[in-house]
């Protein structure tokens, strides 16, 4: 669960540097939705949903904190999606040639050639 935080709290970094960047150059109104992140976890999303941290591990605790605020901020919203329909779960691994190409094809990638 530690790992899925780390990449939660980066992903809400990056999340609100964009959603900023969009209000500063002004292609987006004013009222922009909550970026819609997904985690395969639901004991992180719960945990992260939760307004205590029981924890012991201090820089958890500070990523904790900083997701729960993106999230009571309207800056992210986040939903569950099974391992098996995550489309970047299967970069974490190595895949076989038929794995690839759906994985590819649900991205939107296109062959190159």
């Amino acid at each position: 669960m530690k790992a899925e935080f780390v990449a939660l709290a980066a992903t809400g970094k990056e999340a609100e540097w964009l959603r900023n960047l969009l209000l500063d150059i002004k292609l987006r109104p004013q009222l922009m939705p909550a970026i819609s992140l997904h985690c395969d976890s639901e004991a992180t999303i719960s945990r992260a949903l939760s307004k205590l941290y029981n924890g012991k591990c201090r820089h958890i605790g500070l990523r904790h904190a900083y997701v729960r605020e993106l999230v009571t901020g309207d800056i992210i919203t986040i939903t569950f999606v099974r391992s098996h329909k995550n489309l970047a779960d299967p970069l974490t691994k190595g895949l076989a040639r038929d794995a690839v190409s759906s994985t590819a094809a649900g991205m939107g990638l296109k062959p190159f050639l």
